[in-house]
């Protein structure tokens, strides 16, 4: 059998410790991968090689059956900053905006130069990194099948150069399908949580949860203001990505009491608060590419109610797994109604649906066509 470069990620560790869904996507991918045989080279950003071994052992896996079809190779710094600091300065603020930019582009050179020494020794690419336009050309030029995953969503100038070289998609929501269907699309491979891993309760405790990175495009503040429309607690957590709109949206509202901000939680904290919530809140204003938190919180058994946008509409069934509202009226309104949602079969359906099996075996059966 031929041999996958898999490309992870060059920005984080390929599980990440913290947030990070399109790592963890990628190391579901060659995990489960290198199960069904395949073997691989897998680039990921410093930490993934730990990182790895350290989740494979927490999940009980096959350690040394999984490790022994991967070459890990490290490229980029383990976290957005990395190494591109001036050394003889601490504070990143004082760094031009656009140096995580730049390092990032550093670290996809690295793995162009990869792609170019290393080509005999693999066939076949798949790629998470969100530099694909700069990695297609020279995928091409090698005559390598470039498979592209889509966590991002697909934009006009981005499907000119999937067109421009026949370019292999695999979606992970059928909105993103729909939006560009003259693309070459392989497949729609939902994104996979691991199940086994998180607690399911049907006695939550009485509160509402919002986990997501801190943005307006997240919409944290109309999941504050149905709680306070429903008096239910609410628990923010996320990576504060927008500075200004913490400040001005968020903060204001954060009383430890009502509303309460927990910052960026490991994953072990983050089993917690899913299990115990009584809902989900996910009021996203953006096309949401897939939602994993959504898919997480159902492991626990917890129902979500969420903006129709994106991804959350493949995801939630209305009545059966939580609900899809339009606006705070309506989100408080399904909050009071949330105890008639079945906990257990929020986590059955993610178990049929979405489980790092299920979905392991789905990429499977696409790369194993060109292997």
């Amino acid at each position: 059998m031929k041999k996958l470069l898999l490309l992870g990620s060059v920005v984080s560790a390929c599980p990440p410790l913290k947030q990070g869904g399109t790592e963890r996507v990628a190391y579901y991918q060659a995990k489960h991968l290198a199960l069904y045989g395949v073997n691989m080279i897998f680039i990921g950003a410093k930490g993934t090689i730990k990182n790895f071994s350290e989740q494979l052992q927490i999940e009980n896996a096959d350690v040394d059956k999984i490790i022994s079809k991967i070459e890990f190779i490290e490229i980029g710094g383990g976290t957005q900053f990395g190494n591109a600091q001036d050394k003889n300065i601490d504070d990143k603020s004082l760094s031009e905006a656009s140096r995580n930019l730049r390092l990032e582009m550093v670290h996809l050179a690295q793995v162009q130069e990869l792609m170019s020494d290393r080509k005999k020794d693999y066939s076949l690419i798949l790629n998470n990194m969100r530099g694909e336009a700069i990695l297609i050309p020279l995928a091409s030029e090698l005559q390598k099948r470039f498979i592209n995953v889509m966590h991002l969503n697909i934009f006009e100038d981005l499907a000119t150069i999937f067109k421009k070289y026949n370019t292999d998609i695999i979606t992970i929501a059928t909105h993103q399908k729909e939006a560009y269907p003259q693309l070459n699309h392989l497949a729609t491979i939902a994104n996979p949580v691991a199940t086994s891993s998180f607690t399911f309760n049907k006695n939550p405790k009485n509160y509402a949860l919002m986990l997501s990175t801190i943005g307006e495009h997240k919409n944290q503040k109309d999941a504050i203001l149905a709680c306070q429309k429903a008096e239910i607690p609410l628990i923010i957590s996320g990576k504060v990505r927008d500075q200004k709109y913490f400040e001005n949206e968020i903060k204001p509202y954060i009383d430890n009491g009502l509303i309460q901000f927990y910052g960026e939680m490991d994953f072990k904290k983050k089993f917690q608060v899913y299990a115990s919530a009584r809902v989900f809140l996910f009021p996203i204003i953006w096309q949401e590419p897939f939602g994993l938190v959504v898919i997480e919180a159902l492991a626990s058994g917890t129902p979500v109610i969420a903006y129709p946008h994106g991804g959350p509409v493949d995801i939630i069934t209305n009545g059966k797994n939580g609900f899809l509202v339009n606006n705070v009226e309506e989100m408080a309104d399904k909050i009071k109604m949330i105890d008639s949602i079945d906990r257990q079969f929020c986590r059955d359906d993610v178990v049929l649906r979405f489980d790092e099996k299920i979905i392991g075996e789905q990429y499977s059966r696409i790369l194993q066509r060109f292997l």
